[in-house]
Order: C-alpha cells, then sequence, then structure tokens
C-alpha cells in the first residue's frame, strides 16, 4: 500500500509537469539552439495581413522572408523543419501588387527568377505570396493579401 501510494503521488506529479517555462513564454534552448533568438529568422506568434506583416519587419530593420533561390528557399525549408513549425503558412515578401501579371520580393523589389508554386498555384486572385508548410514538400501559394497569417522575417539578407 505504501509502495502504490508512493507511485500515485509520482504519477500526479509527472502528469502536472511542464515542459516549458510557464511565464516566460521563452521556449528553452536544446540543441538546435533558441527559436526567438535566431540569427537568420524571425517567426511570428500572431497571425497578421501581410501589409502588417512586412511593416513589423521592416520596422525591425529585416524584411519578409524572400526565398528568391533554390539555395535560400532550401535553407527555409531546412529551418522550418528543424524547428517543427509546419502547423501554420507564413507570409514572404513576394507580392504582385504593383502589376497583377509581375510578382516581385518586396515592395517594389525584383522580378521572381526562381519558384516554387504548389500545383495549380498561383491562382487569379491573392496578391501576396504566403509557404504553405502542411504540404510535403513546403510550397508556394497566393493569398488575398488581408487574410491574417503567421510570418518570417529574414534578419540578414542573402546575395542569391
Amino acid at each position: 500500500m505504501k509502495y502504490f501510494a508512493l507511485l500515485l503521488a509520482a504519477l500526479i506529479g509527472v502528469s502536472f509537469a511542464s515542459p516549458y517555462p510557464k511565464a516566460t513564454g521563452v521556449i528553452e534552448e536544446d540543441w538546435r539552439g533558441n527559436l526567438q533568438q535566431n540569427s537568420d529568422y524571425y517567426v511570428s506568434q500572431n497571425p497578421v495581413s501581410w501589409f502588417a506583416a512586412n511593416y513589423f519587419c521592416y520596422s525591425n530593420g529585416w524584411s519578409l522572408v524572400a526565398p528568391n533561390s533554390f539555395t535560400s528557399d532550401l535553407l527555409l525549408k531546412g529551418f522550418i523543419e528543424l524547428f517543427g513549425l509546419t502547423q501554420n503558412n507564413y507570409w514572404t515578401a513576394g507580392n504582385r501588387l504593383a502589376n497583377e501579371s509581375t510578382w516581385l520580393w518586396g515592395l517594389g523589389g525584383k522580378n521572381f527568377s526562381f519558384t516554387n508554386w504548389a500545383v495549380s498555384e498561383p491562382v487569379t486572385s491573392g496578391d501576396c505570396l504566403l509557404v504553405q508548410t502542411n504540404t510535403t514538400d513546403i510550397l508556394w501559394a497566393n493569398q488575398d493579401c488581408a487574410v491574417q497569417n503567421d510570418f518570417i522575417c529574414q534578419k540578414t539578407v542573402s546575395t542569391n
């Protein structure tokens, strides 16, 4: 009976244990590093419109992520998979706000020279680009810019 009570107390204690600090909201550092202190990317914790995401990144001296080459797209996919960020879609810098037929990186940025669209994308509606992480290959899609999605800021600008 004594062992049963001890075992029951241990099980109750384990069931109330939390893997994350409660009040801080900061994910503890592990072998991958700390997501919030990553030197390459900032990942939002609240969904916003593309315009709000672009403004947030710009106001911090960053830019919305621009997977503008095979290498930068591969690095972004690796980051998303490494940190298990495959539950949400994320805004990128891609848009066709200036011209309905021309996709650009950022506002007034460079034309796309590399694409990784999902099947049947881009569709005619939706002028902002997001990364769909719920696909096997983490592909691109377009969506109305006012829709709220999470976003990823690029802290360092790639030269690719």
